[in-house]
């Protein structure tokens, strides 16, 4: 059951529009009609990417607390405090491994980094509100939610981990290695997914499906995009692995 929308003038243009942009948010990336430039996509000059990431994933935690706040601060229900607690868990994650450990190099565009800060704190903030309207009662797909992120959660982290433990090896790109890295160029991406996946399943409001197919667009048309990168720029690099998931894609 997804719980539906309070349809007024406002709630369906902005619904119409974040549609758009969910559907259209992995080919404009992919296509170079507005790459957003981080990473080893990144440019010579601006942001410096711990930085620009610190804010990307920081500022989610207190623009989704602060929406949170009309039943954060009344009786506040199981499901209603899980929904929270899972939102905040993931950009929370995602901060401390900014902080701790990921290794970066290079910088992240300005305009790319201002685009995603606005749609992460909108994507945290807006779940987070929505929660007010929480389903009544926690049920099978409630409990599978929570798996599923919780599985996407540890498979992202343990796969960041073994990215930076190779980078301590030697400066620059290498072709990653260990864990579904010898099956498929972006497995964190994957795990991402499956964390986002969990937050549909706890939270069932039609904004975070959107949520969902903006990341699953973008984030497989970022696989594709990593994974012609590698395949360009190392001569030995295998030639069976996937783009994202192992045997599959």
């Amino acid at each position: 059951m997804i719980i539906p929308a309070t349809w007024t003038t406002f709630s369906l243009i902005f619904y119409i529009a974040f549609g758009l942009f969910a559907v259209l948010l992995g080919p404009l990336d992919y296509f170079e009609w507005l790459p957003m430039r981080y990473s080893k996509f990144g440019t010579e000059k601006g942001v410096p990417s711990r930085l620009g990431m610190i804010i990307l994933y920081g500022l989610p935690l207190i623009v989704a607390t602060v929406a949170a706040q009309p039943y954060l601060s009344t009786a506040t229900t199981t499901v209603q405090w899980i929904v929270y607690g899972i939102v905040m868990l993931h950009f929370a994650k995602r901060t401390l491994e900014v902080l701790f450990v990921h290794k970066y190099s290079g910088k992240i565009q300005p305009l790319s980094l201002g685009i995603i800060i606005f749609a992460y704190a909108l994507m945290g903030g807006l779940i987070s509100w929505l929660n007010v309207n929480a389903i009544p009662q926690m049920d099978f797909l409630f409990y599978l939610g929570m798996v599923s992120f919780l599985i996407g959660a540890l498979g992202n982290t343990y796969h960041h981990r073994l990215l930076a433990n190779l980078r301590k090896e030697k400066d620059g790109y290498f072709i990653p290695k260990g864990g579904w890295f010898d099956y498929a160029a972006c497995p964190h991406y994957f795990f991402e997914l499956l964390g986002w996946l969990g937050i549909v399943l706890v939270s069932r409001h039609l904004f975070t499906v959107l949520v969902f197919i903006a990341m699953l667009g973008y984030l497989g048309a970022r696989s594709i995009k990593t994974h012609q990168w590698y395949r360009e720029r190392f001569d030995d690099y295998p030639s069976d692995r996937k783009n994202m998931i192992p045997f599959i894609f």
